[in-house]
C-alpha cells in the first residue's frame, strides 16, 4: 500500500492505494484509481472530512504525490513552473544529458510527468500556505501554462508557454 495525495480541480484526496504505478515516466492511469482511508480537503475553504474508500477517474487527477520514486541517474535538471487547474507547481524537471528539444525522438510515454523539489500553490490565493513535496507527478494533458528555460511543447500539449525575453541588439 502506498500513501498518496491526489490534487483534483476542487480539492485534495489523501489516503492509501495499492495501485499507483510510479516510474521515471510517471504514473499511467487508464482506469479509476481506488483510494482507501481517504481524507478530503476542499480548496474552497470547506471543512476537511473522512471519505472512506473513494474512486477517482483519471481525468479528475491533476497531480499525484507519493513517497515512491525511481532514482534518475545522470539527469540534467531544469527549473519549471506549470499551471494546472487551480494549482501553480514550481519544481525541477529532468532531461537526459545532451537533450535537444528540436532533435529529440523520445517523448513522454505516459500521462504524468515527474517533477522534483516541487512547491504547490493555489494560484491567486495568498491566504493558503504552499505545499512543498519532494516529488510530484503532473498530468501533462491538464497543464494550462508552462515557464521553463527549454522547449517542452511535446511534454505539455495544449499549454501556453511563457515567451522568452528578446536578446538586446548592440
Amino acid at each position: 500500500m502506498a500513501d498518496v495525495e491526489i490534487f483534483t480541480p476542487s480539492g485534495v484526496v489523501a489516503g492509501v492505494t495499492a495501485r499507483t504505478p510510479l516510474t521515471d515516466d510517471g504514473p499511467d492511469l487508464e482506469s479509476t484509481l481506488a483510494v482507501g482511508d481517504a481524507r478530503w480537503y476542499p480548496i474552497d475553504g470547506g471543512t476537511p472530512s473522512q471519505r472512506g474508500d473513494v474512486r477517482l477517474e483519471p481525468d479528475e487527477i491533476l497531480l499525484i504525490v507519493s513517497e515512491e520514486q525511481e532514482l534518475g541517474v545522470h539527469m540534467n535538471w531544469h527549473d519549471i513552473c506549470v499551471d494546472v487547474g487551480p494549482y501553480r507547481v514550481s519544481g525541477s524537471i529532468a532531461t537526459m544529458p545532451g537533450f535537444d528539444p528540436d532533435r529529440a525522438l523520445a517523448r513522454p510515454g505516459s500521462t504524468f510527468v515527474p517533477l522534483r523539489e516541487a512547491t504547490i500553490e493555489l494560484a491567486g490565493r495568498l491566504d493558503v500556505e504552499p505545499a512543498k513535496r519532494a516529488h510530484v507527478h503532473v498530468n501533462r494533458y491538464a497543464v494550462d501554462g508552462c515557464a521553463t528555460d527549454i522547449d517542452l511543447g511535446f511534454f505539455f500539449p495544449g499549454a501556453r508557454f511563457a515567451g522568452q525575453e528578446p536578446a538586446p541588439v548592440a
